[in-house]
């Protein structure tokens, strides 16, 4: 059976941690090529270190400005020659609370790390992607963005917005060879919840972020000829209500 990610250039965003990191992990492991960000210098030399893998570059970058996303693809394609996939796995909860209780810098952060982010990643992107016609981009949402709970209508709302901004992705990059996909977890045991201060213990039994990331890696693993529209994942433990 033939293998998609061998030898593919991949660059995953918020590799530090969580899923950008074991999905790098199992990149690695299958033969890509891998770039990881993250803001933290610490954490990503450290996560570096722990994949020990001389086919990985580690690029710090913050999502959120135009700057880091030109010198991050300059550099990628500096020691890979090309980019073949982009992960937009970085997010963050920034402030879980009742719309009444929002700041306007807290809104302005949530939104800005969660879909604007993402947007200048994939216009920075797309150049080099349509020069060689061919590329794919996999934007992870949330299943925020399908249900709903009570404190999470910011993050829900970038969430959306970035579901609905993936489909119409596709079908411009479609025009000249480029796919986009939309991954949607649902809850996993990842350090989120922690950043964003929200109570983390009902995790206990959940899966961890090394097993979605094989999901993600699956989206990779398509011909060019097909892709995966938008795939939703799902702890077992988990009881989705959309109220």
């Amino acid at each position: 059976m033939q293998d998609y990610v061998k030898g593919k250039v991949v660059v995953v965003t918020g590799g530090s941690s969580g899923f950008g990191l074991e999905t790098a992990r199992i990149l690695l492991e299958r033969g890509a090529q891998v770039a990881i960000t993250g803001r933290d210098k610490g954490r990503l030399t450290a996560a570096a270190a722990g994949l020990k893998n001389g086919a990985l570059l580690a690029v710090q970058a913050d999502a959120c400005k135009t700057a880091d996303w030109k010198r991050l693809f300059k550099q990628v394609t500096e020691k890979f020659g090309r980019i073949d996939v982009l992960v937009n796995n970085h997010g963050a909860g920034v402030k879980i609370a009742k719309t009444e209780d929002q700041d306007d810098d807290a809104i302005a952060e949530a939104l800005d790390v969660n879909i604007t982010s993402v947007i200048k990643g994939c216009r920075e992107v797309i150049p080099y992607m349509k020069k060689q016609r061919s590329g794919l981009i996999v934007n992870v949402s949330s299943a925020c963005a399908y249900h709903s709970w009570p404190s999470w209508g910011v993050y829900t709302a970038a969430k959306a917005g970035l579901l609905a901004f993936t489909r119409c992705l596709h079908l411009e990059m479609l025009e000249w060879g480029g796919r986009a996909t939309n991954f949607i977890p649902g809850a996993a045991r990842t350090n989120f919840c922690k950043a964003a201060k929200v109570d983390d213990s009902w995790l206990e039994g959940f899966p961890s972020g090394h097993d979605f990331a094989r999901c993600i890696v699956q989206c990779i693993d398509t011909p060019e000829n097909c892709f995966i529209e938008e795939v939703s994942i799902w702890g077992t433990k988990q009881v989705i209500s959309p109220f």
